[in-house]
This record gives C-alpha cells, structure tokens and sequence, in this order.
C-alpha cells in the first residue's frame, strides 16, 4: 500500500484480512500491523451513516488521537476534483468539489 489513506471498499477489506494483523480494538477504531513491513494503521469501525477510512500512522503511539482530518481532506480532493464554480458557505471563495456546492473544507 502505497498512499496514507484509502477508503475502505472490499479491495482493502481482503488486504486487511489477509496482510495485516489486528493489534487493537478500541473506542471507533481498530488498530492493524502490516504483517511484513510492520507499519500501523488505524481501520475506522464500520458505521452506516460515515465513510470508513484506513489510516498509515507513523507509529502506535496515541494512535487513538491520530488527527487525519488533513489526509481525508486531500482524498476527498483527489478523489472528487474541483469544478470552476464557488462554495456557498458564507464568507469562502474556494472553488466546490465537483458535484458539490461546498469546498473540500466545507464538505
């Protein structure tokens, strides 16, 4: 896995099952360890209503705490694109993701 953050489809669910061993459960999260090159993920616990992440930590300390608001942030970016048109949120000048009417940052 080359990227910090994938959303979770059945691709990553399979790699998870095979390439990774489960080396927490905690509070929303669940913490992995690549089984060959030893780094750290965090696997946001499936809920219906929110988009699930998979996370590279630089390591396992706090790794509840680990703020990736950034990393989904540049997926969501990456991922959607931007269109020419501006966000409505009161005040921003950014362009809206496309198919969107908010920013990345408003979305």
């Amino acid at each position: 896995m080359t990227e910090r953050i994938y959303y979770v489809d059945k691709v990553i669910l399979d790699s998870i099952k095979t390439d990774f061993d489960l080396i927490e459960d905690k509070s929303w999260y669940q913490l992995y360890q690549h089984k060959i090159d030893k780094t750290f993920w965090r696997l946001d616990k499936y809920d219906k209503y929110h988009e699930q992440f998979f996370v590279r930590l630089d390591n396992s300390d706090n790794w509840i705490e680990f703020d990736d608001k950034e990393l989904r942030i540049d997926l969501l970016l990456k991922t959607r694109g931007v269109s020419d048109k501006k966000c409505i949120w009161n005040g921003c000048y950014k362009l809206t993701l496309q198919g969107l009417v908010y920013c990345e940052r408003h979305a």
